[in-house]
Order: structure tokens, then sequence, then C-alpha cells
């Protein structure tokens, strides 16, 4: 077995005890096999009951509206004209299209959770929203001037093949925008945790890590997006979303002040680092399809 996005067979079985897991040790990425994704309720129709049931859309939609600005400040900056397209990849309830849409963009999407895609059409978030996946729906060869995936490529069956799809429908020098939970960050709360897990509860205190069936570093995402074609790709730290939507506390402004002090360290350490060392909650990644088109 090889690592998912470097392809390296250093790999270590049930790192922090979690067996299903393997983890790289070169580019620290943990993963699933995808042989035992099936076997572990990973299937898409129990995606589809965990978004429709019990993700709070709407509070964690309101809480990334600083997010979702500054990657429309971002976009609409390289794309000027007056027929740029755009793709949002597990689209939701197309809150993103919506803000995509009210800048002036023609805003696709494709979401595999039917009651949000029929939200989003009721409401006419989007231009063109499609219930199914991104190679069901069958766009043209560069078709899009962007494409994102915000918060969602940790639920992809297999990596490759669904990046390989948005690099064809994107055109030559077109963007790719990605958001994904930074694996360093989760593995340092699991740590952090760990030694209160068992008072923490009685605290009012949830969880505050998670471990999709991808967890990315800054590494990880880098080598599998120049092995897919892409070009220019930069890591940074996304920014912050606001408050806190999944309740992890029920103290009054500790997520706030704590995201606060997160926000602050990463971004020191990122400056000094020249840009090396991406230690924030999130990771935003921008990366180009080169002009030739080719991978």
């Amino acid at each position: 077995m090889k690592c998912k996005c470097c392809f390296s067979d250093n790999l270590i079985r049930g790192p922090y005890g979690i067996m299903r897991y393997y983890a790289c040790k070169d580019c620290g990425l943990m993963f699933v096999p995808t042989e035992e994704n099936e076997e572990n309720n990973y299937l898409r129709e129990n995606l589809e009951t965990h978004y429709q049931d019990y993700d709070p859309h709407k509070s964690v939609a309101d809480s990334k509206q600083d997010f979702f600005n500054s990657a429309m400040d971002h976009l609409s900056d390289r794309f000027t004209g007056q027929d740029k397209s755009i793709l949002d990849v597990g689209c939701g309830y197309g809150y993103f299209l919506e803000k995509a849409k009210q800048r002036g963009w023609h805003a696709s999407g494709v979401e595999i959770t039917g009651i949000a895609v029929e939200n989003a059409i009721k409401h006419n978030r989007g231009d063109d929203i499609f219930h199914g996946t991104l190679k069901e729906r069958e766009f043209p060869d560069g078709t899009f001037d962007a494409v994102t995936l915000w918060d969602v490529m940790v639920m992809f069956p297999d990596l490759e093949p669904d990046l390989e799809e948005c690099f064809r429908v994107l055109k030559g020098g077109g963007l790719l925008g990605i958001r994904v939970r930074n694996g360093f960050f989760q593995k340092l709360l699991f740590h952090l945790y760990r030694p209160v897990q068992g008072i923490a509860p009685r605290l009012g205190i949830k969880r505050p890590f998670v471990f999709h069936r991808y967890s990315f570093t800054s590494q990880s995402i880098y080598h599998l997006l120049k092995r897919t074609g892409f070009t220019e790709i930069r890591v940074l730290n996304s920014p912050l979303t606001k408050g806190d939507p999944y309740r992890h506390t029920g103290i009054s402004g500790l997520v706030g002040a704590v995201k606060k002090a997160v926000d602050l360290i990463s971004r020191i350490t990122f400056k000094l680092s020249g840009g090396k060392i991406v230690t924030g909650p999130s990771l935003l990644i921008w990366a180009e399809k080169p002009l030739s088109g080719q991978h």
C-alpha cells in the first residue's frame, strides 16, 4: 500500500491507536484505505443522511461569510470578464453559489444531498445545480474559470479521479480553490484533548478534533495537486469561521477567544517561516491549471 498523496510506502498502521487509519511518515497524510471505506459506513447514502439530518448548515454558512467574501475577492480580482463561470463541488444548500451570483459570476454546483439541492434551487442560489457527483454531471472539457471544493474533499471516495475531473472541466489558466481542515492542527488538538477527555464532557466541552477519511497536511495536499497536473500551488492559512456553529462548548466566548489566539499564532508562524509552515485550523489552497491544459 502507498500514500494517497505522495505515493510513499513509508506508512504506519493505527496512528494514535485508531486502527482503521494509516499515516504517511513522509507527507503526514492520515487516511482510511479505499477498500475499507465501504465497511465503515462511508457510503454515499450515509453521507446524505448525515448532512440532511445532523449538519447545522445554516449556522455553518453564516460562520463562513468572511471566508466566502475573501474567496470571491480573490477570484474576482483574477477574472474580470463578463462571462466568468464557477463550479462549486459539494455546494450544499448553495450559500457560496449565492455569493458568487451576487458578484456577477455564472454559478453552477453539484451536490449529492437531495434536500440541499431542492433548497438551493427553490431559493435560486445558483444558475445550474445538479443532484449527483461531478462525474455524473458530465460537463464538457474546459467549461469553468474556477472550481471550488470547500470542506468536501475529505469525503471523496478516491482522491485522484475526482481531482482529475476538476482539472478536466477547468479552462486552461483556471483556478482550483480548496478548503480542508489542517491535519497538523487536528493532530495537535487530539494530543491536547487526550489528558482531559475524562472530565471535558462534564464541563460541556465536546471533542474538538475530527479525523475524516482523509486528514491532509500542507505537504500532502501539495504533492497530490502537483501530481494531478496543477501548477502555481499556494497553501495558506484559511480565514477562520466565526462563532461556534458546531457547539463544541457551552462556555460563552471561549471558542471565539481561542480562535483569535490561534489565528494570531498561525499568521506569525506563517510569516516568520516565509510561508512554509501552515499551522492554522484549516488550509486554503489555490492551484492553477496550465494554459496548455496538459498534465
